[in-house]
């Protein structure tokens, strides 16, 4: 018999799920005495260019073999962030091919099912993310709300997704406190691309913070207004996750944050005294004396608590994404992101209809290693 697929991953799966396909050969996984040690091999090509090797024996009770691809592909699937320009675009999906092969009595048999055009997978963590009935059609990549607030930092980004070919530019008007437009800038179209997402930073495009008020952002299938707060009495920090959609949002927190290290270490004592050749003692080197402990091994987790603005009822729902996604980054000094947890926090979903909404407290926590000396 030859090998067949009893269940495969759909096109709009998401790496950051599942991604099962169901091998099977009716004859030989049925028959480890002939065919020892059998096992189902599925090779992995992205782009066809072979990235990995997956091996499953045959599970107990059907004689299947099941393959999860999704930890092989979420390395392949593009970031949609970049501090060098104002404009990232970077596709939403990553293409892949399968080839199902097997191996018994020490020998391998590769190719035996070979795919004959390019299967796709998002980068999403939604379950089932775009579909027929698309989540988004020509839209905004995000659930971040019409009215956002914003501290004053330089990184403040937008995204919009094209499932087809031809998406409009984006318009940015600039008011001042008076309500006046007073400034306009464009973010022209890349082009008839589709399944592309569009990633703006509008914190390299804004004009005069000092006279800006809010900003109102239209087109692309976005409407969006964002109130620019005043300047933070602390300094603020600037996070970005990957949303359901795949593509970044990002949010400042300018209240009151506080830093704390926790340290790991392992230390070892010396003996208190040496001696030379002549055989004659000594209790210290150089004002350095012998004896005492040295630490090795000193790992360091440095934990940043952090505050946000006093949130409207749609802010709040949104950050939820903060919270739930698989990836985040802090901005840090140096202009580069760090990845990041999130730690303990205040989070609930709450409303104004049956509670009071508050500012959200959550810690960000991130490892620094120190290796002075491992035995």
């Amino acid at each position: 018999m030859a090998i067949v697929l009893n269940s495969e991953a759909g096109n709009t799966s998401s790496v950051n799920n599942e991604m099962l396909f169901v091998a099977y050969e009716a004859t030989k996984a049925t028959d480890p005495v002939t065919y020892v040690d059998y096992s189902y091999v599925c090779d992995v090509y992205v782009d066809s260019v072979f990235i990995e090797r997956l091996i499953a024996r045959p599970d107990p009770e059907f004689n299947r073999g099941i393959f999860d691809v999704s930890r092989a592909l979420q390395p392949y699937c593009t970031y949609g962030f970049d501090a060098s320009g104002n404009v990232v675009d970077y596709t939403a999906r990553v293409a892949y091919q399968l080839k199902f092969g097997e191996q018994y009595g020490g020998t391998l048999y590769t190719n035996l099912l070979v795919d004959s055009s390019d299967r796709y997978a998002f980068k999403t963590y939604a379950l089932r993310p775009f579909t027929s009935s698309a989540i988004i059609t020509n839209g905004k990549a995000s659930n971040m709300p019409t009215t956002v607030n914003w501290h004053k930092k330089d990184w403040l980004l937008l995204s919009y997704f094209s499932n087809v070919s031809g998406i409009s530019d984006l318009n940015i008007d600039y008011h001042n406190s008076a309500g006046s437009n007073y400034h306009n800038e464009a973010v022209a179209n890349s082009g008839d691309v589709s399944n592309l997402i569009r990633q703006v930073n509008l914190g390299n495009l804004l004009y005069s913070l000092t006279s800006a008020e809010y900003l109102l952002i239209t087109g692309a299938g976005v409407t969006q207004r964002v109130n620019l707060l005043c300047s933070p009495k602390y300094t603020p920090h600037l996070l970005v996750w990957l949303n359901p959609f795949g593509a970044y949002d990002s949010q400042t927190f300018g209240m009151v944050s506080k830093k704390t290290i926790e340290l790991t270490k392992k230390d070892y004592q010396r003996l208190n005294y040496r001696i030379n050749a002549s055989g004659e003692v000594s209790y210290e080197a150089d004002n350095v004396y012998y004896g005492g402990k040295k630490g090795f091994a000193t790992n360091g987790k440095t934990r940043l608590s952090m505050t946000s603005h006093l949130l409207n009822e749609s802010e709040y729902t949104w950050l939820a994404d903060l919270f739930i996604s698989p990836e985040v980054y802090i901005l840090l000094d140096t202009g580069k992101f760090l990845p990041v947890t999130i730690g303990q926090n205040t989070y609930e979903f709450k409303s104004y209809k049956n509670s009071r909404l508050s500012p959200l407290q959550f810690d960000v926590e991130f490892t620094d290693g120190f290796n002075s000396q491992y035995l």
